[in-house]
């Protein structure tokens, strides 16, 4: 999968609003979450794995055609306030391009 980092913000976004205080595990349908991000099932799979993977999530993964998410990271809550503000997102994806692209 190439790295659409457009669609793991939007994610991180769709996400925050799904997480439960104290953190459960939260039944995301794979397709309900395609069709909003204008992606295929596998592609957000691809995404939310890459999301756990790199600690910004945290959840058991992946379940049928589900995902089981949990909660942010704190890693997670910390991208996420840096770059919530679309303004302050294009600056990061222009400061960064080159490490951005696949």
């Amino acid at each position: 999968m190439s790295r659409d980092v457009d669609v793991l913000r939007r994610l991180l976004l769709e996400l925050e609003k799904e997480q439960r205080s104290p953190p459960e595990p939260i039944f995301v349908p794979l397709d309900d979450f395609a069709r909003t991000l204008d992606k295929s099932t596998d592609e957000v799979g691809e995404a939310l794995d890459l999301l756990l993977g790199l600690e910004f999530i945290d959840g058991p993964g992946a379940y049928k055609d589900a995902w089981l998410f949990r909660k942010l990271t704190r890693r997670g809550v910390q991208l996420l306030d840096a770059i919530r503000d679309t303004d302050e997102w294009s600056k990061v994806k222009d400061a960064y391009n080159v490490f951005l692209e696949p």
